[in-house]
């Protein structure tokens, strides 16, 4: 029999007036800042119904009944629409509402059921997303049977148009209670009845497990009875959720006490989505958190091969339960009254709670989580070992644990470089340290520093490996590139004389722009690495502008002096012409055309970089060094001949001297370059694995 048709029953209608408490009820749900849905009063009220309904029944029935608009939604290309949700009734055949009851309920913040986990807050997230609450139950008090029904207040009283009435008793009366839930305030809820029964498993799955033969047959249906789904068929060993082996209990100590928790494990097979762990407080999800943010391995989705050799998706979702959850949950129930990270106000933190729970889930999974485990370390070595052999010193330290599921090649290199900076850190720390205790004058612990000292060497050291692999790597990359600029484009053409001039040293440019580890002169000779002043292109005296491609004045013996402008200091200047050029008109002869140079910045003709003093430069003394980078052609081999230079023995070039200039010159073709730098760097990329 329906509740509200038990009407007929009634032997007399009697208004009772009631005390009633005064509080800003608008107020309390504006302030409400959780992080709820519309689907969150709908949990609360089968929650309460639950509660009502209790643990030692075994025919207990709770209903929720979707109630939609007349209006169908526009959906393109779809033949059967669904209306919006306006309206939910939660009934059940619980205790229902007996005078006890609705005076706690009349109590803000009452502690009327306290023990089983309730804050007296709950009925105000109806408010919050429903604009008219009301209720209509049946009680049995006194040896009769009783209904009662009011609406919520919204101003400052929780009950309102409060009506009691006595009902005669028969065969069919039961107690219940009908809760309704109108005019929904914002159109989120899904409309679909699947998608939100689904919804209401997940977050009610505690209360299923736990009550196990006893929890109520819950049905959502549409208020037409087009459609019904029981939510308890999701669950069993042949349905959409599974447990995963028994309950697992842990302890975790914490600052102050040890406490006991319960996790239970579920496999999800409708679902997908990110795994997880949910924190629970007394039979309700509160926070709920991605596994693989603990194990990574669990970013993956997950899935199981069928006995047909399908592929079957899930997800992992577990359930935590403990005395400290439920003492420790917020009022509006979406969060912990203790700190997410580890912190000195709470006995435990989330993330302790979190983590502990992880690696209970991984033993379950553990075939599927080292296969993944090990996937993930051999993309990590397999980057350092073809992409990043700088870090092959560093491998050790990674933690491997912690580094996602399909991290990118950027944030792994990021991952090495702090790991590199961290121990050159703590070696300049411990290096300061170790300074103070050889200062204090303790010869009896020479032996005890020693061998501190060469600990906090050997992590410097390794450092220093990963630096100078970088560059040689950086090398190799060059030598490439370098490479293929000499050969064609498509079309035939070759690359610009300009491109392989930028490569080794950017045009117009000077060192004062340019940084160390930005140009590549060591292509050319590695004492150009050794160098006060390099000009490219750039005009080095406002007197002349017919420059060389590269001007380069050496320190004096290869080493800085502080920038000192001495007579001995050698002078190389460098000439670059288009890769594959054959035709050379003989005033356009680079070795003439590099002497002339020479001869200008021999001649005093040129002011050092801060124009204090001129170039000092004595033609009998400062030596001159000329290279020239072109294809060994024809008209190249007769300018040499002409020159007196001698060709070398790969036939890639040639050499000489020029007594007028004192000016030592090299012609090199392009592979002589490429295959010189290849030979001097040859070591290093064979201890790196590049060869």
């Amino acid at each position: 029999m329906g509740l509200i048709s038990l009407s007929l029953h009634y032997i007399y209608y009697l208004l009772v007036p009631v005390k009633m408490s005064k509080i800003n009820i608008d107020r309390i749900v504006k302030d409400i800042k959780s992080k709820t849905t519309s689907l969150t009063p709908v949990i609360e009220a089968v929650c309460n119904s639950i509660d009502a309904i209790g643990s030692e029944r075994t025919d207990g029935i709770i209903d929720i009944i979707v109630k939609r608009s007349g209006q169908q939604s526009l959906e393109l290309d779809t033949t059967h629409t669904l209306s919006d949700i306006i309206s939910i009734d939660v009934i059940d055949n619980g205790i229902g509402f007996t005078e006890e009851n609705k005076n706690s309920f009349d109590t803000y913040r009452s502690g009327f059921k306290m023990s089983k986990g309730g804050k007296g807050f709950g009925r105000f997230m109806y408010l919050k997303y429903f604009y008219h609450v009301s209720i209509e139950s049946i009680f049995y008090e006194e040896g009769k049977y009783k209904q009662r029904s009011f609406t919520f207040g919204h101003a400052d009283e929780i009950i309102e148009n409060e009506q009691i009435v006595d009902i005669e008793s028969d065969s069919d009366l039961h107690t219940g209670t009908v809760l309704h839930l109108s005019s929904i305030k914002s159109f989120d809820l899904d409309k679909g009845l699947e998608v939100i029964a689904r919804k209401l498993v997940e977050r009610l799955l505690v209360f299923f497990v736990t009550g196990g033969e006893y929890t109520p047959k819950i049905t959502i249906k549409e208020e037409n009875g087009s459609n019904s789904i029981v939510l308890n068929n999701y669950i069993g060993d042949n349905s959409d959720i599974q447990q995963i082996g028994k309950e697992e209990e842990f302890t975790i100590k914490g600052r102050e006490d040890e406490w006991d928790f319960v996790v239970k494990i579920y496999k999800i097979y409708y679902s997908a989505i990110t795994n997880k762990i949910c924190l629970t407080a007394n039979f309700r999800e509160v926070t709920e958190s991605a596994l693989h943010n603990y194990v990574p391995e669990f970013k993956e989705t997950m899935f199981e091969i069928t006995e047909h050799g399908t592929q079957k998706n899930y997800m992992i979702k577990a359930y935590v339960q403990g005395k400290y959850l439920d003492e420790n949950v917020t009022t509006e129930r979406d969060g912990f009254n203790f700190g997410k990270e580890d912190d000195i106000y709470s006995d435990l933190s989330e993330k302790q709670i979190m983590k502990t729970t992880s690696l209970i889930i991984k033993t379950y999974f553990s075939e599927d989580i080292e296969k993944r485990y090990n996937d993930k370390k051999q993309k990590v070595e397999h980057y350092v070992y073809t992409t990043a052999p700088w870090n092959k010193t560093l491998l050790k330290d990674v933690d491997m644990e912690s580094i996602p599921i399909g991290v990118s090649e950027f944030d792994l290199e990021m991952r090495f470089q702090k790991i590199k900076f961290d121990k050159e850190q703590n070696a300049r720390i411990a290096l300061k340290e170790l300074q103070d205790k050889y200062s204090s004058g303790d010869e009896s612990c020479d032996s005890a520093l020693e061998d501190e000292a060469n600990k906090i060497l050997k992590n410097v050291t390794e450092t220093a490996k990963n630096d100078l692999a970088h560059y040689v790597c950086q090398r190799r990359r060059i030598i490439e590139l370098f490479d293929d600029l000499r050969k064609r484009i498509d079309g035939g053409k070759s690359h610009k004389e300009s491109e392989m001039h930028n490569l080794i040293f950017p045009m117009i440019k000077d060192d004062r722009e340019i940084g160390y580890e930005d140009h590549n002169l060591w292509l050319l000779d590695e004492r150009f690495n050794f160098t006060q002043y390099i000009a490219s292109d750039k005009v080095i005296s406002s007197s002349d502008h017919k420059e060389p491609d590269l001007a380069i004045f050496y320190e004096s013996g290869l080493f800085y002096r502080n920038g000192d402008n001495a007579i001995t200091s050698p002078i190389a200047i460098v000439e670059f012409k288009r890769p594959k050029r054959t035709s050379y008109p003989d005033e356009e002869n680079p070795i003439n055309q590099a002497l002339r140079y020479a001869g200008k910045i021999l001649a005093g003709k040129y002011e050092m970089p801060k124009g204090v003093e001129e170039v000092i430069v004595d033609k009998s003394v400062t030596p001159v060094y000329i290279y020239i980078v072109c294809d060994i052609v024809p008209k190249i081999e007769e300018f040499a001949d002409l020159a007196g230079l001698a060709i070398s023995p790969d036939k890639q070039g040639y050499f000489g001297y020029n007594p007028k200039y004192n000016a030592y010159i090299e012609i090199k073709s392009f592979k002589k370059v490429i295959d010189d730098a290849k030979m001097r760097n040859q070591i290093f990329f064979k201890k790196l694995g590049l060869l």
